[in-house]
């Protein structure tokens, strides 16, 4: 994915990493892999801890497979979470998470500035990308790994259609491995050309929130 998107993009990716993956992919095991993430992409997001919610189910639980994480902690339970998942990030690659993309897009109680997002500056959601300074960009968001049925991607992909029609925020593709095995490869990589060839220019979260409103508007 990353090979195939670096025509377009270069490295102005923003990479979702999990810390130890469902309990059973801890990234101090797999080096390799923490070295392709951190030169194919140019911001790397803390993406949760195991992904994978440990306590309790809800109707998000059903449709997400259970990777709805965040919702099953407390803010106290959060706050331990988000600490131990800088930790294994910073050991992986030499600095804390600056970003935050909650699994399943549920923040639980994950707040910005209410001290159990330990070092984070930003939390990006479905609908905005939020900063620890005030800032909040509306995003148009299309994603499709929904978990449990694979034709939810459709509706998924439909939902960022209708978005940007709308005109309701910055496009965002949220791509995921599982992209590949359900067959949506070639039209998320036809909807990048697409967008660049509009104008859009690609960016990280961390350079759209250091953009003026101008260039993010434009």
């Amino acid at each position: 994915m990353i090979r195939d998107l670096a025509p377009f993009l270069g490295r102005r990716l923003s990479f979702g990493v999990v810390p130890n993956w469902h309990g059973e992919w801890p990234l101090a095991a797999h080096p390799d892999y923490c070295r392709l993430v951190r030169e194919g992409a140019e911001e790397l997001l803390l993406h949760g801890y195991f992904h994978q919610r440990q306590r309790g189910r809800g109707p998000i639980s059903v449709f997400a497979d259970s990777c709805d994480e965040m919702n099953g902690l407390d803010p106290e339970e959060t706050r331990r979470t988000i600490e131990r998942g800088q930790r294994v990030f910073t050991e992986a690659f030499g600095a804390t998470a600056r970003g935050f993309l909650a699994p399943g897009w549920q923040p639980g109680h994950v707040r910005l500035g209410n001290g159990n997002a330990l070092r984070l500056e930003y939390v990006l959601g479905f609908f905005s990308l939020e900063s620890r300074a005030g800032r909040k960009v509306p995003l148009a968001t299309w994603t499709w790994d929904c978990d449990r049925w694979g034709w939810l991607g459709h509706i998924g992909h439909g939902i960022g259609w209708l978005l940007q029609s709308l005109d309701r925020g910055v496009p965002v593709l949220a791509m995921h491995p599982r992209d590949l095995e359900r067959g949506f490869w070639p039209t998320i990589l036809q909807l990048t050309e697409e967008l660049l060839e509009s104008g859009y220019e690609p960016s990280t979260l961390a350079g759209l929130l250091e953009a003026s409103d101008v260039e993010v508007a434009s």
